[in-house]
């Protein structure tokens, strides 16, 4: 509800919108002050002021969501409203059917409540794949949604996202030591590297498939060097919320030591993360689509 935006209003008028104590006081109503939000510009902060000031006055503060690839909402609100983001009132983002939005974090030490009127796309990042040479392990997906205050209501309207990241594929394993007679000894060859896994789909980032390992009986032992070639590295997740692929064992050599297994690719990005939240509503389930853990 608002205020009317014409005509004859009175004091009543304020006090259901904006509450109040009996007697009512026009007094109590500045902007900025325990009771009006600081979005109602027309208001005066001191001094004299008229009921027509509190034409459309509202007792909450909006903000339209623009596609960005990361999104604070303490930040936007502060921007449309300073000291809007602590204080005592509802608070209202609408995410629109066209916008794509990448990591969107709610901070600590809101006031009031807010509710998310969701309909378009929220995204988190994929994952990186694994690598023979450094982190094996594929790396999890990103989560879309970090909320880390209480009093949040999530509406997924019809058609809506709520995405985490897919994650990255694990590197492939390194294929069997080889070994070779020539001149009456012995040259041993260690496998060919693994492959370096794929990267998962997310905000902006498109699926890649795991790389292929270095083939065996390629090494400057010779061709006939008897190892085994490294195994392909995983895919990434081309999916929102899901894993990434393990990267597939290496091949096998003619002697010892065997090849290794592909590391495990990276576990499914969360849709949504509450962090230090005692209560929280998400609603419309049924109505949007939410990819990846939110419980």
């Amino acid at each position: 509800m608002a205020v009317p935006s014409s005509g004859a209003i009175d004091l009543k008028d304020l006090q259901d919108e904006f509450g109040g104590s009996n007697p009512i006081s026009i007094s109590e109503y500045y902007r900025g002050g325990s009771l009006v939000p600081t979005n109602n510009t027309d208001v005066p902060t001191s001094g004299t002021v008229a009921l027509s000031d509190f034409y459309g006055a509202v007792n909450q503060i909006s903000v339209t969501a623009s596609s960005a690839s990361s999104v604070n909402l303490q930040t936007l609100f502060e921007s449309a409203a300073s000291g809007s983001w602590t204080a005592t009132v509802p608070k209202i983002y609408t995410v629109g059917a066209s916008v794509v939005l990448g990591i969107t974090t709610v901070p600590a030490s809101m006031g009031g409540t807010l509710t998310i009127n969701h309909s378009g796309d929220i995204q988190g990042t994929g994952g990186d794949g694994g690598t023979f040479a450094g982190t094996t392990t594929g790396s999890a997906g990103g989560t879309a949604m970090t909320v880390q205050s209480t009093g949040v209501t999530i509406n997924m309207l019809s058609g809506s996202t709520l995405s985490g990241g897919g994650g990255g594929g694990g590197a492939g394993g390194q294929g069997g030591r080889g070994v070779r007679i020539g001149g009456g000894n012995l040259y041993y060859q260690d496998g060919g590297a693994g492959g370096a896994g794929g990267r998962g789909i997310g905000y902006s980032q498109s699926q890649t498939n795991g790389s292929a390992g270095v083939p065996g009986n390629s090494s400057p032992a010779g061709p006939d060097s008897n190892e085994g070639g490294g195994g392909t590295g995983g895919n990434g997740a081309s999916s929102f919320g899901t894993a990434g692929a393990t990267g597939a064992t290496g091949g096998s050599g003619n002697t010892s030591p065997g090849p290794t297994a592909g590391s495990a690719g990276g576990a499914a990005g969360r849709a949504i993360t509450f962090s230090g939240v005692s209560a929280y509503t998400i609603l419309g389930t049924n109505s949007g689509t939410i990819n990846g853990a939110y419980t």
